[in-house]
């Protein structure tokens, strides 16, 4: 009788095993499943296990692995509505991604639109684009010289081309003329002076050297321009011309003896359209002359002109204020003012048909 009690009891315990066994797969056989599709996706199981328990797995499996999943799957921050826009994102590490790009999503950008942001890495512009919708950001901030403090200005002067106004607004077109001027004290080849950039009273360039081709009377350049002019020079004899120098470095002391003297001829309008204030003038660069024909009093109708547009540009030099460029360069057209800028920019000026501003926003300013 005892036996056969033992026996029931023992079939008993292995039915109700067995009824936890099929309770305990039922309950873990879809998670376990689910879970190992995740993983063969290539999420991790603390991953995976997030996508699961937050309802994402079918729209995890629906698409290819996620690093930016990978990585923000287990915030308190993932927003699930934002699932596929996730997927389409490039990752950041740092602490305010999510919370930028969830802020970014509500504003209306798409996932192009927040790669780009997120690519440029700028606090301040995020900040300002998640206050502020801007249409077509993207277009914006596709060229390496945009810059977030000028946003603002870039918008209100929009012309239709989104890389011109960038260009005009860095060069400061949309300011009045020696306004808010960026005060320069330190020599270089590429130093930018215009009427929007200072070199200050007590700018010297380097190695000031006096030119001894070319020239006539007291003359000088840095000796970087000086022997460029050099080349250039002997380069103009061999193809029959004769060309010299009316002026080359001046001071600050002496451009301001210049500017007082046309100002008396001429009056404000012109010296407005042709002569620097002082601090403003490339002469004080050491780096810019004004050339002459020996040959013409009129320079522009001048075989060294035609030369020296077709030529100059192999040695470093470029027409600093040329035709149809006045809006940019705030000076009328000087057949005759040259500017040394070294043989790699001067030829990308001269196949590109830009001026020197133009150049150095969008290659040299990294302020």
């Amino acid at each position: 009788m005892k036996k056969k009690k033992i026996k029931l009891k023992k079939k008993n315990f292995y039915i109700f095993l067995s009824i936890i066994l099929i309770v305990l797969v039922v309950i873990f056989y879809n998670p376990a499943v689910n879970i190992f599709s995740l993983m063969r996706k290539g999420y991790t199981f603390s991953e995976s296990s997030n996508l699961y328990y937050n309802d994402l797995t079918k729209k995890a499996l629906e698409q290819d692995y996620s690093n930016t999943i990978a990585k923000i799957s287990g915030s308190k921050e993932f927003v699930n509505d934002n699932f596929n826009i996730y997927c389409e994102l490039e990752y950041y590490d740092n602490n305010d991604f999510l919370s930028n790009v969830n802020s970014l999503i509500d504003k209306g950008y798409n996932s192009s639109d927040i790669n780009n942001i997120n690519a440029k890495n700028n606090k301040d512009l995020t900040n300002y684009l998640i206050d502020n919708y801007v249409e077509n950001i993207s277009r914006w901030i596709e060229y390496d010289f945009f810059k977030a403090e000028n946003i603002e200005r870039y918008i209100k002067n929009f012309d239709g081309d989104y890389k011109n106004t960038i260009v005009q607004i860095n060069i400061g077109l949309d300011k009045p003329y020696y306004e808010d001027a960026n005060i320069i004290k330190e020599f270089s080849s590429t130093v930018l002076a215009n009427k929007y950039n200072k070199l200050d009273s007590s700018f010297v360039p380097d190695n000031i050297t006096r030119l001894d081709k070319c020239s006539e009377g007291e003359a000088y350049l840095s000796k970087e321009a000086k022997e460029a002019y050099d080349k250039l020079c002997m380069a103009s004899i061999d193809a029959g011309l004769s060309l010299s120098v009316n002026s080359a470095y001046r001071s600050y002391e002496d451009q301001q003896s210049v500017y007082d003297t046309y100002y008396s001829l001429y009056g404000q309008s012109y010296v407005d359209k042709y002569v620097a204030i002082p601090g403003y003038s490339e002469h004080q660069t050491g780096l810019a002359l004004d050339v002459k024909s020996k040959n013409s009093n009129l320079f522009a109708n001048s075989k060294e002109y035609s030369w020296m547009l077709e030529n100059s540009y192999k040695y470093g030099f470029v027409l600093r204020y040329p035709k149809d460029k006045e809006d940019i360069t705030g000076y009328n057209f000087e057949a005759w003012h040259f500017r040394y800028v070294g043989i790699d920019i001067a030829k990308y000026m001269y196949e590109n048909n830009i001026t020197y501003d133009e150049y150095y926003v969008m290659f040299l300013d990294n302020n």
